[in-house]
């Protein structure tokens, strides 16, 4: 009789462990005090700062912090890491390289762990963008991207123009120097002058250069454009200018008519997209998050926190850390 008291005690308990969401591969709250360089690799540049914040955070006691153009009110930067992918622009990786105020400016943190193409993953975090003109003019700001080996622009990119936030595709097309940008999500008053003709793509080049080349081409360029995409847009985005925002994204990217890109910001449904995205055949993929921007003046602050890699929203999703 005891054992079999003994039996319908412990049986709710292996329930609720069969049950229990799986943790994510990767969490990191930054509530060791550190960037951990296990995890992330900074891109050392003359124009930029990583740093440990205390003040502005998401939960619990740190995040972490980049600056573009800091001053010497910012606190010391962190120690470089070690990695051993080769990284445009990046001083650690091109130690010649060096800065001028015309070029692009950077403060990007790269995951240090990279995956094949097609792997099903999720992805949150929180992050907030503080600067004195927070979202003025139109320059480009990119603030997190997930990337591919051989495609020059990210399979999928948070963007801001004019301070509105909107999320791109990439897709690649017939053409070795053209690449389709689609827009999938974006924040309410959006300026869509960006994507000609009433279109949410255009073609473009990847680089200057490239995109030389490719005003030569046919007239017709946006034809190429969102070939086989369905996109299903629910909710706005939210502003991260002084403000803190959860993201969720659900990433499936091959180049393949199933591949599946799903965003949640704040707790709600945003977008999904469902066709070929990326570059079929394509090397790993990677997360790197920080500003990545046209040539500014301006000094400009991102927070990042409550970040995690894993196999489902619940794993992933920032609200995990107020628990």
């Amino acid at each position: 009789m005891l054992a079999a008291l003994s039996r319908r005690l412990l049986l709710p308990a292996v329930l609720i462990l069969a049950t229990a969401p799986a943790a994510a591969e990767i969490s990191d709250g930054f509530e060791s005090g550190r960037i951990d360089p296990q995890l992330w690799a900074p891109c050392p540049r003359a124009e930029n700062r990583f740093f440990i914040e205390e003040t502005v955070v998401r939960s619990g006691r740190y995040a972490a912090g980049m600056a573009l153009l800091p001053d010497a009110t910012m606190p010391p930067a962190i120690p470089k890491a070690e990695i051993e992918r080769q990284r445009s622009g990046c001083l650690d990786t091109a130690p010649g390289a060096v800065f001028a105020p015309e070029d692009d400016q950077r403060a990007e943190l790269w995951l240090q762990s990279t995956e094949p193409p097609g792997t099903d993953r999720w992805f949150g975090f929180s992050f907030r963008i503080d600067s004195p003109d927070a979202g003025a003019g139109g320059n480009r700001l990119v603030v997190g991207q997930w990337k591919q080996d051989a495609s020059r622009s990210p399979i999928l990119a948070q963007r801001f123009k004019g301070g509105a936030f909107h999320l791109t595709v990439e897709q690649e097309t017939a053409s070795p120097v053209r690449q389709c940008r689609v827009l999938v999500a974006w924040q309410d008053g959006y300026d869509f002058s960006d994507f000609p003709d009433g279109r949410r793509s255009f073609l473009h080049g990847g680089t200057p250069e490239l995109d030389g080349e490719l005003d030569a081409g046919p007239p017709d360029r946006a034809a190429e454009c969102s070939r086989g995409l369905a996109i299903d847009r629910t909710a706005p985005l939210p502003s991260p200018f002084g403000a803190w925002v959860d993201m969720v994204v659900h990433l499936r990217v091959a180049g393949r008519p199933d591949d599946l890109v799903e965003i949640w910001a704040d707790g709600r449904p945003v977008a999904t997209v469902r066709g070929p995205i990326g570059v079929p055949g394509g090397g790993d993929q990677y997360f790197k998050f920080g500003p990545y921007r046209d040539p500014s003046p301006a000094p400009l602050v991102v927070r990042f926190d409550d970040f995690g890699r894993g196999s489902s929203f619940a794993a992933v999703d920032p609200r995990r850390f107020d628990q």
